[in-house]
């Protein structure tokens, strides 16, 4: 496949800060990037399993949201 390259300004710290959770991550900046230009595209949206992690918090929260209306879970 072929490539191209693509050049962006940000700042020094917000490139630190990439540096250092991919690093973390074990993967590379251009991986990251990729993927979130591939979201935005709608080409490859989230995975499955980052979905039911975001559905499961949501929840999660809403119980602690009617919980502290004095709700209760039906």
């Amino acid at each position: 496949m072929e490539e191209t390259r693509l050049n962006i300004r940000i700042s020094p710290d917000k490139k630190d800060a990439l540096q250092a959770k991919v690093k973390q991550e074990g993967k590379t900046i251009t991986e990251v990037i990729s993927n979130l230009i591939d979201q935005y595209l709608g080409v490859n949206p989230l995975p499955s399993g980052e979905i039911v992690e975001l559905k499961q918090r949501l929840e999660r929260l809403e119980k602690e949201v009617r919980g502290s209306m004095g709700e209760t879970a039906a």
